[in-house]
């Protein structure tokens, strides 16, 4: 097959090694069927082939977070899957020769049909986007043929790929929507991320005088330094509870119960029952508002998080979602999840019927570590990525 004419792509020519060859190999005989055996066999060798292209770019990875590189998961997975560090995993789906002589190959392209690379179910989900490899063992080589950022359809059309270039502005775009939380500790935000005061309080806020124009994508680190960009507001509260900033007795909709006061039970989600709830002793604490969308009246909830710098360098995390001002209680079966760079849910919270809040357990992040936040509900999901 004559990949070049299936796009205007200029694919990319990887060299297939000895020992790619070899760890090909060891990998497709611990497998049983010899269906299973080819299967695994041309997966590695497309991984490989790309782990090779990120490693001259160097752009990093780690194959022992992979699937692929999992000899349990590759057992029972067709995963061909590549984790690139603090972004997530590329699924490097790998294309066979279809030894087909080139004049069929020719008449398939002018009766416009299109050559596809299916893309296994367990494989079109936690992908940061797709890259399909062409596999030639006769000359030992790979061809890079293209990019493609979702597998919704479970194919990958081959004639019409995103160039390699495309991939790599994917990736520079995934890396600057991070926020990072050591920008947090010097007081840079991104404009979507307010004061409490901005969104639980009704009343006008005056300007903040330390707001600047800063077009740096927000990294938490920077909140404990002072720096603030466009949009976010300064809020200096310092290490003390947060709790009668952020939710005043006028504004019962919001109220804990803590130790040494009389306040209402915060109702938990799925089934926990109420508990006593404070927010930690934080050095900086933001909230960003969240649209749900048009189904449900574009109903708004206020995802809040606040974050403490400990003595061993490590950040610890506390996170909160609310109905803004002017709604009681979360809407029903809204989740909020706690999900690792690696795209697994590590802690989940759901709302049940009049939750006035639901929270994830506090965690703490080490230097350069990433994660995300998820609030999904029905088929919408929003996520934020931060990195500390």
């Amino acid at each position: 097959m004559n990949y070049e004419n299936l796009s205007n792509l200029e694919p990319l020519p990887m060299p297939i090694t000895q020992s790619s060859l070899q760890l090909a190999r060891q990998f497709a005989a611990q497998q049983r069927h010899p269906q299973r055996q080819e299967q695994v066999y041309f997966n590695t060798l497309a991984v490989l082939a790309v782990h090779d292209y990120l490693q001259i770019l160097n752009i990093e990875t780690d194959l022992t977070e992979c699937d692929s590189w999992n000899p349990a998961m590759r057992l029972f997975t067709d995963a061909a899957d590549l984790y690139i560090k603090g972004l997530g995993k590329i699924e490097c789906r790998p294309v066979r020769n279809l030894h087909q002589n080139q004049a069929t190959a020719n008449d398939n392209l002018s009766a416009n049909s299109p050559v596809n690379c299916p893309v296994p179910l367990e494989a079109r989900a936690d992908r940061i986007g797709y890259i399909a490899v062409a596999i030639d063992e006769n000359e030992k080589a790979a061809k890079l043929l293209g990019f493609s950022p979702t597998a919704e359809t479970g194919e990958l059309v081959l004639n019409e790929l995103h160039s390699l270039d495309d991939f790599l502005v994917n990736l520079e775009r995934l890396f600057d929507a991070k926020v990072d939380l050591n920008q947090w500790l010097m007081n840079v935000f991104n404009p979507d991320w307010q004061p409490f005061e901005a969104i639980f309080n009704p009343e006008p806020l005056e300007d903040s005088p330390g707001a600047i124009e800063n077009p740096i994508p927000s990294k938490l680190g920077n909140w404990f330094k002072n720096i603030v960009e466009t949009g976010w507001q300064k809020f200096d509260q310092g290490k003390q509870n947060l709790e009668e900033t952020i939710f005043p007795d006028q504004h019962p909709n919001f109220a804990f119960r803590s130790s040494g006061n009389s306040r209402q039970n915060l109702s938990l989600s799925g089934g926990q029952a109420s508990l006593q709830h404070r927010f930690p002793e934080a050095d900086v604490a933001r909230a960003r508002l969240i649209d749900l969308g048009m189904q449900l009246g574009r109903t708004t909830v206020a995802l809040l998080v606040a974050i403490a710098q400990q003595s061993d360098r490590t950040v610890r995390v506390h996170v909160q979602l609310h109905p803004a001002i002017g709604q009681r209680y979360l809407p029903p079966h809204t989740k909020l999840s706690l999900i690792s760079d690696t795209g697994k849910i590590l802690h989940k919270s759901e709302s049940t019927v009049q939750d006035l809040c639901i929270l994830l357990k506090d965690f703490e992040v080490e230097p350069e570590e990433s994660f995300s936040i998820r609030v999904a509900i029905d088929d919408l999901s929003i996520t934020e990525n931060f990195v500390v």
